[in-house]
């Protein structure tokens, strides 16, 4: 990547960093204010701690740790001063410390054995109020293996769809569809690097192995400025870092996927490691099945997998160097048994097969520094990639006396996505007031939106084919800054503003992004919330509406294709009852969306040579509102929470329904959950969620009619019957009519023990435990008497995908 790259939007932040370094705040503290520095960290495994809370103990000046575990508290100078640290589901630690200099002290906090009860954390040990952020969720990760799960794997992106404002886009899905936006406008970050596609089984299972994920927190709205890229959402989830007091282990079992996790330190507790694993367990039994189906003539098999590595260095009390890799994918194939007809020539024999696979790949390198008493940088290199292939195959053998040729032909699609990605972070903590971060990204993208592949081979000739769209290169850059400060006692704000620019095809997308967050405290357990942002998305994912299967192109804004925008407000009101047991939330939102972009009727991106540019309508709008309100109980043996989402999520292109708006495919006007955990007596926890949804909204035909088709007499060969007259659909607006409302209730058990070496746990559940038929889809038919000579009584008939579906699984851990 060329300094000339960079020297543009990137050297006014870097000139800012330089000039921070060097002044004297930086270098120094004046005599009369100290600073503590130093990470919280479990006391058990050594893993840090994000978003623990640093605070003075009677006092109102306190921090939070960074996604490092690093805190810097800065004070004024006296004898001794009280510091204490504290972390949900961690017993509290205070420490008396000489405050006459600053000084370096780190927090190792024990995990809180006596609470029975698996707890939902903030962002920090804080009360909902009192935190700067609005929209952002956030699950322990061991809290979402307790909830019930498909089949029994824990999804971190399943959880979510529980909380309000977010929802599945149908039965079965992992996929998010944040307050109204698509999959491909939430931004997905593993360790600081975007993933693209982050779904398995066509969309029913993440790609987050819950066993080596340390955190996950999901933000809706009031998007801090080191954000962006995307419209609707940030989904932000870490690694372990590995276990730094000892080897410790997992490995499971279960109806969907096995899986393993390994972690422990390498060298005198500076390195630690985690390797974990995950297979997919469906194969063994498709592949029995089809050959049992089809009397041994075929084979259909399905597998997944995930393997993640993570290495962390601690090069001195100040620099720890971190190397984390993620490599995953799916496939598909079918593969036939060679056939033989017997043809008038003699006997002809064939077979063919087909291979879909697709998957990511990640790789980083991170290093965490600090520079200053009061500043602290993480510069990040890394690689992602997303990959999709579909190909077939054919093989005909001609056996007969005059043939004796073999022709074998393959087709194939590809498309996928690249990046290389360098950014340089900063935090800059001047005093407890303000906590200042600032930095600069630059990616290099590279997109195949689509390529198709023909060859064909005999003994005496080839023929070799490859059409479709072109390799498109693009570079983003984005400088950013905010400050998180405290104005009042009463009032709080995080101000910031993002500049991106986006060079593609000799064209310069970009622009500024304002972010503003605000918190007022009206009374000691109350305060109203109010946020604004401002989003561009410089790339855009053409889906086609079929099974679910990842037959997607991702593809970027252009000098054609303009970049997506957003502009999201939200107001809120945050209350927390005496005794901190319960939290309540109430946030109405308005967001408008600009230049979307949906495949044309009828275009397709297989066999054609067609520039993905002109199948596409263009100019697209949305506007979505809703309120969302939740209500949590975090402590006691009974925990869980209840939300609600009333919203409205409509569409507009010029091009289609004559202009006019119409629902989108998954407004849901209603959504609701029930989330209930029950600590029945230790070892042994109760859960059941229950979540109900307005139908999706789907376009059909409202009334059918007969044309004439003078075709038939020809094709008869007679000169009665010349005429025929099938059946033509008339269609309506489009999405004006609902599928039924969907509604679901799932069960779950956990039974722990302790063993020698570690911990033996048994999980148990149902799926859709009433046997609901939701819908999958809806289509019309005539039934055996319908056809294209002989139209009969067209009746519509729904698909419901799963029924109650019994789970178990198996897990042991050292």
């Amino acid at each position: 990547m060329s300094y000339a790259s960079f020297r543009g939007p990137l050297a006014p932040a870097l000139a800012a960093g330089l000039l921070l370094l060097s002044t004297p705040l930086a270098r120094g503290q004046s005599p009369a204010r100290v600073t503590f520095t130093g990470t919280v960290q479990d006391a058990r495994t050594g893993e840090k701690l994000l978003g623990a809370a640093v605070y003075v103990v009677g006092g109102t000046a306190g921090t939070t740790t960074n996604a490092a575990g690093f805190y810097s508290l800065t004070l004024p100078a006296q004898d001794t001063i009280r510091l204490a640290a504290s972390y949900l589901g961690y017993a509290r630690r205070v420490a008396v410390l000489p405050a006459r200099q600053s000084a370096a002290y780190s927090f190792a906090l024990a995990p809180n054995t006596e609470l029975a009860e698996v707890r939902i954390r903030g962002a920090a040990d804080a009360p909902l109020e009192r935190r700067v952020e609005m929209s952002t969720l956030q699950i322990p990760v061991a809290q979402l293996k307790q909830l019930p799960a498909l089949l029994g794997e824990a999804d971190v992106l399943r959880a979510f769809q529980l909380m309000p404002g977010v929802q599945a886009g149908r039965e079965g899905s992992g996929a998010l569809y944040v307050r109204g936006g698509s999959p491909d406008q939430n931004l997905t970050l593993l360790d600081d690097v975007p993933l693209y596609y982050v779904s398995h089984v066509g969309g029913f299972l993440s790609v987050f192995d819950a066993n080596a994920v340390s955190d996950v927190r999901l933000i809706k709205g009031g998007f801090p400025a080191r954000y962006g890229g995307r419209l609707s959402s940030v989904l932000d989830v870490r690694l372990k870092e590995g276990n730094r007091q000892k080897l410790s282990g997992n490995a499971g079992l279960g109806v969907l996927a096995t899986h393993f996790s390994l972690e422990g330190p390498l060298k005198n507790g500076k390195t630690t490691f985690l390797v974990s694993g995950r297979r997919g367990n469906l194969d063994l039994f498709s592949r029995l099945a089809s050959k049992r189906s089809s009397e041994g003539n075929s084979v259909v098999g399905y597998s997944f997998y995930d393997a993640s590595a993570k290495v962390s260095h601690q090069l001195t009390p100040k620099d720890q160097l971190l190397v984390a890799l993620y490599l995953g994918g799916d496939r598909l194939f079918v593969r036939q048994k060679p056939q033989t007809i017997q043809g008038p020539q003699g006997e002809l024999r064939y077979q063919n097969a087909s291979n879909l696979r697709y998957g990511n790949a990640l790789g980083s390198l991170r290093w965490n520094r600090q520079l200053a008493r009061q500043l602290f940088g993480t510069t990040t290199v890394a690689a992602t990639r997303f990959n999709y292939n579909n190909g077939q195959t054919f093989r005909l053998e001609d056996r007969s006396a005059a043939g004796g040729q073999a022709e074998d032909s393959r087709a194939s699609f590809t498309s996928g996505v690249r990046d290389l990605l360098a950014k340089a972070d900063f935090e800059y903590y001047p005093r407890p007031a303000h906590q200042i971060r600032f930095g600069v990204t630059g990616i290099r993208h590279s997109f195949m939106p689509g390529s198709n592949y023909f060859t064909s081979r005999t003994p005496t000739q080839a023929q070799d084919t490859t059409f479709g769209s072109r390799r498109i290169g693009a570079w983003e850059t984005a400088v950013y800054a905010e400050d998180e400060m405290r104005l009042t006692p009463r009032l709080s704000a995080n101000a910031g503003l993002r500049a991106v620019r986006y060079w593609v095809d000799g064209r310069a997308h970009g622009g500024l992004e304002p972010r503003l967050l605000t918190t007022y405290l009206v009374g000691e357990r109350t305060a109203l919330k109010a946020s604004y942002a401002s989003m561009r998305q410089y790339l855009h994912l053409l889906s086609n509406n079929g099974a679910g299967l990842p037959t997607d192109l991702w593809v970027p804004a252009t000098a054609r294709i303009a970049p997506q925008r957003a502009r999201q407000v939200a107001v809120g009101l945050a209350h927390t009852l005496p005794g901190g047991a319960w939290e309540l939330s109430l946030e109405a939102f308005h967001k408008t969306l600009r230049n979307l972009i949906e495949f044309r009727e009828g275009a397709t991106f297989y066999n054609s040579s067609q520039d993905w540019q002109d199948k596409v309508v263009t100019g697209g709008r949305g506007r979505v509102q809703g309120v969302e309100a939740l209500v949590q109980r975090k402590t006691g043996r009974l925990t869980g929470w209840v939300g609600y989402t009333l919203s409205r999520n409509e569409r507009q292109f010029a091009q289609l329904n004559a202009g006019n708006w119409y629902p989108y495919k998954y407004d849901r006007r209603h959504d609701a959950s029930v989330v209930l955990l029950y600590a029945l007596r230790p070892g042994v926890s109760l859960s059941a969620t229950w979540v109900y949804g307005t139908g999706n909204a789907l376009t059909l035909a409202q009334a059918h009619y007969n044309v004439i088709d003078q075709s038939y007499g020809r094709l008869a060969g007679r000169a009665a019957d010349r005429y025929l007259f099938p059946s033509a659909e008339l269609y309506g607006s489009k999405n004006s009519f609902r599928m039924r409302a969907y509604h679901r209730l799932d069960l779950g058990a956990t039974f722990t023990k302790f063993v020698k070496h570690g911990e033996r746990i048994w999980r148990v559940g149902a799926y859709n435990a009433y046997s609901r038929h939701n819908p999958y889809y809806i289509y019309y038919s005539g039934g055996s008497e319908d056809s294209y000579f002989t139209p009969g009584q067209k009746k519509l008939y729904q698909l419901s995908l799963f029924p109650i579906l019994p789970a178990i699984s198996y897990e042991r851990s050292f």
